[in-house]
């Protein structure tokens, strides 16, 4: 929460029907360093109301209104401010009454002054011990909801972007970023951007080196960065086109004692964090500099996954298939499943697929597999068997089971004529329908024994042809357009 309070003290309202009574207390407070207005009237005092104060110290009898419904309005309209009732006239049931409609005390005219000033210091510090533990809760509930939410993403960018917004929501700070580290070029690159009508461009920009001085306090010493009062546009600054920005805060993003990025919080107008605030944040930052460690492993995971996929698929093809077909077959799935706007982790799925699905063809003969006659019954059987045997070779790192069925019914038709299981239409998975028809097409462009390959021409007009029967329409499709403006790019270059 920004602090932009007046530090000069307190403000004190008095509604007093005593104007010498009012006025003298005026000018104690004034003397005690808060600062204080005065009224007479009920309605006036509503009114000064509206310009925020910490205290109000309200007589019941006014001259306009009565005290008990300035009172009323006062919690309704303020709830924190502080209302002490003092009035010469009392009863126990009129204390009680204020009591119940959120007075903190009730004083008796005449009364002491320097009890009043004890009074209303005892309150601030009540009320400041509350804030705190109100803070401390709703941290707390932050915490939890930002794990929560952050629980199972391992993508950088989605985990970077719930980060930029909590956090700019708990500190009500003009833009957040997180800037995501390159450790060994020792670079940062642009994760997420709230708050910045150029968010697009700015998050494209390339990796850029923070100067010496910064990098050694951020990453080197782990201490953060707060400028209230920003006098010097700092280099930082020359990545976030920001107009006179007069506020800088950056937290480094430690885990397991080692900078994984930084929050970045820019404000346009002069501003300081409370201590609540910064604890709030070195708090969800801890935790989101853990996920973003745990998506760095899952994708150094990823990459040597796919390395080794690679290689083995590659060794494969070179004995038993076409050289680069799965590849080829892989980048044709994630483009089609790009094109038909699914979620980017079943994008990725569908991509290990493409590299996957033919790799339990390992398990038949090169004399049934490079045959140039008709296959018999038997051998198709044999044949037919290799989605089986893929999604045997894959299952165990499937944990998710998220590739073992876009493998095992890749070879089923739209019309349910195809195997191993004969589904049809919706039935079969999406990630199937789409790798069937990129298979289908790469298979179409290869020679083999028993026929010539097609041009891919061809091999495009055949898919038309066979769409809704083989192959799901909106599939073929999404195909055709890629490959239509495939062409029609190279053409332009040509």
């Amino acid at each position: 929460m920004l602090n932009n309070k007046n530090q000069n003290g307190v403000s004190i309202l008095i509604i007093d029907d005593e104007p010498l009574s009012g006025k003298t207390l005026t000018a104690i407070f004034k003397s005690k360093g808060f600062i204080s207005k005065y009224s007479l009237y009920g309605k006036e005092g509503l009114e000064l109301l509206e310009d925020g104060f910490d205290i109000l110290i309200l007589d019941l009898k006014l001259p306009d209104m009565n005290g008990m419904d300035i009172l009323k309005q006062t919690k309704k309209l303020y709830p924190e401010t502080i209302v002490i009732l003092v009035t010469a006239y009392a009863s126990v049931d009129t204390a009680i009454d204020a009591m119940n409609e959120g007075a903190y005390t009730y004083l008796m005219k005449p009364f002491d002054v320097d009890i009043l000033v004890q009074t209303i210091e005892q309150a601030l510090e009540e009320r400041k011990i509350n804030v705190k533990k109100e803070r401390l809760v709703s941290n707390l509930s932050l915490l939890y909801k930002v794990s929560k939410e952050l629980e199972g993403v391992i993508e950088l960018h989605s985990i970077s972007r719930l980060a930029a917004r909590y956090l700019a929501d708990v500190t009500e700070i003009d833009i957040c970023a997180i800037l995501l580290m390159d450790a060994k070029n020792k670079q940062f690159y642009f994760g997420a951007l709230s708050g910045h009508e150029n968010e697009k461009d700015i998050l494209e920009q390339k990796r850029f080196k923070l100067d010496e001085k910064l990098y050694k306090r951020l990453v080197d010493e782990q201490n953060a960065v707060l400028i209230p009062k920003l006098k010097v546009k700092l280099q930082i600054l020359e990545y976030i086109d920001v107009n006179d920005p007069k506020s800088l805060f950056i937290f480094p993003l430690v885990t397991k004692n080692k900078v994984i990025g930084l929050c970045l919080l820019i404000s346009q107008e002069e501003a300081s964090l409370e201590e609540t605030v910064v604890e709030a944040i070195s708090t969800i930052g801890s935790e989101v500099a853990e996920c973003i460690e745990n998506a760095n492993r899952y994708l150094a995971l990823k990459h040597n996954y796919l390395s080794a996929v690679t290689s083995l698929v590659s060794s494969i093809e070179s004995k038993h298939l076409d050289p680069k077909r799965s590849e080829m077959v892989s980048e044709r799935a994630a483009q089609v499943a790009t094109r038909m706007k699914l979620p980017k982790d079943e994008i990725e799925y569908i991509r290990f697929a493409g590299l996957l699905h033919d790799i339990g063809k390992v398990a038949i003969s090169e004399q049934i597999l490079f045959k140039e006659d008709s296959l018999t019954a038997e051998e198709f059987v044999k044949v037919k068997t290799h989605c089986l045997v893929s999604t045997s070779i894959i299952r165990k790192i499937d944990t998710e089971h998220r590739l073992v069925p876009i493998i095992l019914y890749h070879h089923e038709r739209y019309d349910g004529g195809g195997y191993p299981e004969g589904l049809r239409g919706e039935g079969i998975p999406i990630g199937a329908r789409i790798l069937a028809v990129c298979d289908a097409f790469e298979a179409m462009l290869s020679k083999r024994p028993y026929r010539q390959a097609l041009t891919e021409d061809e091999a495009v007009e055949e898919l038309k042809r066979c769409a809704g029967a083989q192959f799901d329409s909106q599939v073929v499709d999404a195909f055709v357009e890629i490959f239509t403006k495939e062409n029609n790019d190279r053409e332009e270059k040509v």
